[in-house]
């Protein structure tokens, strides 16, 4: 898993393993997860699983749980696929579709990024725009929107960004006025995927950390701190070990003696470190925490991004070490789609090009001469000039003859030069336009914009394939 990449090309989908091989691995992992042996806050894995379902269902059911989550934000198209291939592989095996809505992370921006495309030329650039005020960050679940007439106009201010795309965006179509921002930002995208046929069961994660199991759970490894602390930082700095990771962040920082793997509500909005002695009421998982509960205790199968699915390999591992069973299996999702908006026809490959033409008529101009240059019997004494200097390069240590074969290079070249006067110049001209070009098709092409800034013609069929696995 750790050599993921997300995919480049436009309508590009990531999907390991694949949507065939889900519905054996499905049932493998509810072979694995029903344990009597393995015990979890009173009671064996098996009760507390059956515990947690009657929880989060709406009734008694014991077809196979498919689960995914997302932070309640604007995602972009490749993140949101999650949630149709959710209802899509449930139809597909007789499941249940499970959204968990991770309204205990913070909002970490208030800003949505638009394409700026000029009236004309290739100077096209990023800009973003404020839907309210940003004053810090905030879990979803107690983000209230600051300025609600802000808000309310975000469409309209943000219009003029869009006025020469060519379409009409889903955001002015789709924007509401809001309290809390998590919560409109859910009901946005849950009436759009409703329109599209796509109707998943859905749960925040502040509300599954007020159930029974999620208790029972977390007290579980309240109680058995040091041994879980022992096992998530070893396993964490095997991952990063293993993959050459210098930063003390990732996957996840490492826990201090005495703290636990869960945040702290507070009154004030703000989260809080938890320890041993926190009070389970106001608990919320971590982002590694979360994965563990929903996987060991909850779902039989987790659809994941590319980066939730890297980190669930440190998951797999705490699962082996401190649950002693074998981590059910779990998907890496993604897809990209772009904006379509035109684009410019140079390409990376074509940046390359002319920046080694540039370079090469600098220091090896001969290569560019016309055959007209060519007979000429000077251009032919300074051709085999160079070429005998180049076939007589003094050895690396030699500095001395080595200082003297570079004057007389450096003199030979530049008496070249002067049949290629006029070709610098226009390949600098044409490097600058390339350039100008593939940066602007790198901000066009970008893979992270919001949903709302598609519209329905493209965004839709994408997302709707993923109904029919």
């Amino acid at each position: 898993m750790s050599k993921l990449r997300a995919p480049v090309a436009n309508g590009e989908v990531l999907a390991v393993p694949g949507f065939d091989a889900i519905p054996a691995l499905v049932e493998e992992n509810r072979r694995r997860l029903n344990h009597d042996d393995v015990q979890i806050g009173g009671m064996s894995l098996r009760e507390l699983r059956a515990l947690a379902r009657r929880e989060v269902l709406p009734s008694e059911s014991d077809a196979p749980l498919l689960l995914a989550g997302h932070q309640p934000e604007l995602s972009h198209p490749g993140v949101w696929a999650k949630n149709f291939a959710l209802n899509g592989l449930a139809k597909k095996i007789g499941g249940i579709p499970l959204n968990l809505i991770v309204d205990n992370d913070t909002l970490k921006s208030t800003s949505l990024h638009f394409p700026a495309l000029p009236h004309r030329g290739p100077k096209v650039h990023l800009e973003s725009d404020a839907f309210d005020t940003f004053t810090g960050e905030v879990p979803y679940e107690d983000r209230s929107v600051v300025d609600a007439e802000f808000f309310r106009t975000f469409p309209d201010r943000a219009a003029p960004l869009w006025a020469n795309w060519g379409y009409e965006p889903l955001l002015k179509s789709v924007w509401q006025p809001a309290r809390n921002i998590g919560d409109t930002f859910t009901a946005v995208r849950r009436e759009q995927e409703a329109a599209w046929g796509c109707r998943n069961l859905e749960l925040t994660v502040s509300r599954l950390s007020q159930t029974e199991a999620f208790a029972r759970f977390a007290r579980s490894i309240l109680g058995d701190l040091s041994r879980f602390r022992d096992v998530y930082n070893a396993t964490i700095r095997a991952y990063r070990k293993a993959n050459g990771i210098r930063s003390n962040n990732h996957p996840a920082p490492e826990l201090a003696a005495g703290e636990a793997p869960f945040w702290v509500r507070t009154s004030g909005g703000r989260r809080e470190r938890a320890t041993a002695t926190s009070d389970v009421r106001q608990l919320r998982p971590r982002a590694l925490t979360l994965t563990l509960f929903g996987r060991v205790s909850l779902g039989d199968f987790f659809i994941h991004g590319i980066g939730g699915g890297k980190y669930d390999e440190v998951t797999d591992d705490i699962i082996r070490n401190y649950f002693g069973i074998e981590p059910p299996a779990y998907q890496v999702l993604s897809a990209t789609l772009h904006l379509p908006l035109p684009t410019f026809p140079s390409t990376p490959a074509d940046l390359k090009r002319a920046e080694h033409r540039v370079r090469d008529l600098h220091w090896n101009p001969q290569r560019h001469l016309v055959p007209q240059q060519l007979a000429r019997p000077e251009v032919q004494s300074l051709q085999s000039c160079k070429n005998t200097l180049i076939a007589n390069e003094p050895p690396p240590t030699d500095h001395t003859a080595r200082r003297a074969w570079f004057r007389e290079l450096q003199a030979v070249t530049i008496e070249l030069r002067h049949f290629v006067w006029k070709q610098p110049t226009i390949a600098k001209s044409d490097l600058r336009r390339i350039r100008d070009e593939v940066a602007a098709n790198a901000v066009l092409q970008r893979r992270d914009y919001s949903w709302v800034l598609y519209p329905e013609a493209t965004l839709r069929p994408f997302l709707q394939r993923f109904l029919k696995l």
